[in-house]
């Protein structure tokens, strides 16, 4: 299960980065599914290191990230807003 998921994720990894280098025009809907499948990815191997690991310090990482994307959001929301 784990070898198709990669597979599946390469191929998508791959048919992102051909539209992304010739400049193709990609629709919100399928930029989003695309990005969705490679997030969805990284968030099964990180459980995975989670549950085989016994030190818990890695999680510092995905905590300091959601932090970071709050901040930018709300950066984002506040310039957005003060134009």
């Amino acid at each position: 299960m784990e070898r198709i998921r990669r597979i599946i994720v390469g191929i998508i990894s791959v048919v992102y980065l051909i539209l992304v280098l010739l400049k193709i025009d990609i629709p919100r809907n399928l930029l989003t599914i695309l990005l969705f499948i490679v997030l969805v990815n990284q968030a099964i191997d990180e459980w995975i290191n989670y549950k085989n690991t016994n030190k818990k310090v890695h999680l510092l990482i995905p905590i300091s990230g959601v932090i970071l994307v709050i901040y930018v959001v709300s950066n984002l929301i506040y310039v957005a807003l003060g134009k």
